[in-house]
């Protein structure tokens, strides 16, 4: 769940920051890869600069649609 208020905040911010870093890759291999697997399943890392800002995209784009977007309540 909190990986995905991490997610969902990073989306936005990359709207305005198109540089910004994806936090979830931070996250190191080596102490948790049960974790960095599931993350890599969920496809929240992994990925390229560019598949996260078309992410973005689609993200906000739902949101300015009325989409009910993830609670903004911290997890």
């Amino acid at each position: 769940m909190r990986c995905q208020w991490i997610w969902h905040l990073y989306l936005c911010e990359l709207n305005w920051n198109h540089q910004a870093i994806n936090p979830l890759e931070i996250v190191p291999e080596s102490f948790w890869p049960e974790v960095t697997d599931l993350l890599k399943q969920e496809n929240y890392i992994g990925h390229s600069q560019d598949f996260y800002l078309k992410q973005s995209d689609i993200y906000v784009e739902f949101l300015s649609k009325g989409g009910r977007g993830f609670p903004s309540s911290t997890p």
